[in-house]
């Protein structure tokens, strides 16, 4: 729970530190005094969004601390484990800095954090309940989310809500499989032709290369032809010379006679003796080179026609002639790939037949749960109406079915619905309660949610709207129920509300050396008197209204009836 609140430089507020402790502690004080300012620099402090505006006149910085006590063994506690952001310490502290830049920081266990973790730890330890929450109260997109509270099952909430986006993912992979079948076939039927016309032509990797150089080769006989010949004559001493291998074996010979005297020639003669038999080698080659020139003019049209063939259907597929087998491979591999869809369909529409059957199986349990937590959300919520001074009231939480393609939600929706009048129908809240009969139900409903969730500290800022005398009495009677092993805050104009609590903090604006503030006062028993006093007879405070005060505090502290 909230234990300790320090407020620098917001608004109005200078300074405040303020000490909360367990039960209802009622805030109040002249309207425009600055009561929401506590609650907004609350708020702040557990990450809602931030505003320089908010920056008291003058100031570069606005600072909020807070400080809480998480129950034992409460979820906040694990959840700062699993974050590494708890403190040795018991207690936990929350800092949120403002700037007049507009930049803001956000400090859990003095570590820095983003806006939006603060935010998520935020929510499991403050709940808090204003004037607009009437109007959530009154539109019924809000209640399912209730009930579901109520009801304390996020098991088969997330199950639905997992299986329903599985049908969904599963349900646009299909339509957009059967969407595209259609290209999808007509795309076969091109890369059908184009493989068939590739396939035919028989195109071998490199063969455009090779038939590129035996077309030279063909077409140019005549001239190497007679290179080769002039380069054997010259080698073999056809043209009339010596030839260069008998050369080279004279030479080498001369060096080996000269070995015996010397032997470091030797490696000098095995060297030419070498390029003598490499020469004669490659005058062998040279010969068959030669021998192996052809000019027949057939075979060079045919190699023509073949070029003109590999090299027309390259352009046409906008490649080199070299990559003509790479892209039949490619088109091939695309060919077999539109070739399952047939099997990527009977796959998909198992997969979503699947998800539906898991879906209706965790809808069915979801449904089961909502309806028998209708029933006793209803028994609970008529029974805390009566203490409000709404008796013979009838509350039911409506579910109606859902039709058509699974809804993360369920397969239902809920409305909240009240009959005010014994005889009369059920009808929705906004048709029939007035504003003082949605705060009651709103706190009636509060109250039989707060068992099943586990956040220690309620807000209720002003929810005693539209009520007096009585009827506020109830209510705040019912706080103070509702405090019992909780911490409750609650902002309120009603003397009758503001007799129940255990504590009592006022909250007054002042003017000094020119500028405004906004000062909190704990109260002790006569304070509080006279602050009830003035509650119910306005600024000029009489004895009457001294003693009306007195027998409101010792009303709110009988024990029950």
């Amino acid at each position: 729970m909230l234990r300790q609140l320090i407020i620098e430089n917001i608004a109005l507020i200078e300074q405040v530190d303020l000490e909360f402790s367990p039960g209802l502690t009622i805030l109040t004080g002249e309207t425009g005094a600055g009561k929401s300012i506590l609650i907004d620099a609350l708020m702040l402090a557990l990450g809602a969004r931030a505003d320089a505006s908010l920056i008291r006149t003058e100031c570069e910085q606005a600072m909020i601390t807070a400080r809480f006590l998480p129950p034992e063994n409460h979820p906040v506690r694990l959840w700062l484990k699993e974050q590494e952001l708890n403190h040795d310490d018991e207690e936990l502290f929350l800092r949120r800095s403002l700037h007049r830049n507009g930049r803001s920081r956000a400090f859990i266990n003095e570590t820095p954090v983003p806006i939006a973790t603060l935010c998520k730890l935020g929510d499991g330890l403050v709940d808090i309940h204003g004037q607009h929450d009437h109007q959530t109260l009154l539109n019924p997109t809000s209640h399912l989310a209730i009930l579901d509270a109520f009801a304390n099952h996020p098991e088969r909430l997330d199950e639905t809500i997992r299986h329903a986006r599985d049908w969904h993912t599963h349900h646009r992979a299909l339509a957009n499989l059967r969407q595209n079948a259609r290209e999808a076939e007509q795309r076969r039927a091109f890369l059908e032709h184009q493989l068939l016309e590739l396939d035919a032509t028989g195109i071998a990797p490199g063969e455009a290369q090779e038939l590129d150089n035996l077309r030279n080769r063909l077409a140019h006989a005549v001239r190497l032809g007679e290179a080769a010949r002039a380069s054997l004559e010259l080698l073999t001493g056809e043209s009339g010379g010596e030839a260069a291998s008998q050369l080279l074996s004279g030479a080498a010979r001369e060096l080996e006679d000269a070995a015996r005297l010397d032997a470091s020639l030797l490696p000098l003669a095995e060297q030419l003796r070498s390029l003598q038999y490499e020469l004669e080698d490659a005058a062998d080659r040279i010969r068959h080179y030669a021998d192996g020139l052809d000019t027949d003019p057939e075979q060079l049209e045919s190699i023509d026609d073949r070029l003109n063939l590999i090299r027309n259907l390259a352009r046409k597929h906008r490649c080199q002639p070299d990559d003509l087998p790479d892209l039949a491979e490619r088109l091939r591999k695309e060919l077999d790939s539109l070739s399952s869809i047939d099997r990527d369909e009977q796959r998909l529409a198992t997969a979503l037949a699947a998800s539906r059957s898991a879906f209706d199986t965790a809808a069915a349990a979801l449904s089961l749960s909502r309806k028998q937590a209708a029933t006793r959300l209803a028994h609970e919520t008529e029974h805390h109406l009566a203490q409000l001074a709404m008796p013979g009231v009838r509350f039911a939480a409506t579910l109606r079915p859902l039709r058509g393609d699974p809804s993360p939600s369920g397969t239902e929706e809920a409305e909240f619905q009240i009959s005010a009048n014994p005889g009369e129908p059920l009808k929705p809240l906004a048709q029939v309660a007035s504003g003082g009969e949605i705060s009651r139900i709103m706190l009636a409903l509060k109250t039989s949610l707060a068992d099943a969730v586990t956040i220690p500290t309620l807000i209720f800022d002003e929810v005693d709207v539209g009520v007096g005398g009585k009827t506020a009495a109830a209510i705040g009677a019912k706080l103070r129920q509702l405090a019992s092993g909780r911490q409750i805050l609650a902002v309120t104009h009603s003397p009758q509300v503001a007799s129940w609590g255990d504590r009592h903090l006022k909250i007054t604006k002042s003017t000094l050396d020119g500028r405004t503030r906004v000062a909190v006062a704990s109260l002790d028993h006569q304070a509080r008197i006279e602050e009830l006093a003035r509650m119910l007879a306005g600024e000029r405070i009489t004895d009457p209204a001294r003693h009306n005060a007195e027998e409101l505090l010792r009303a709110a502290s009988l024990p029950p009836a």
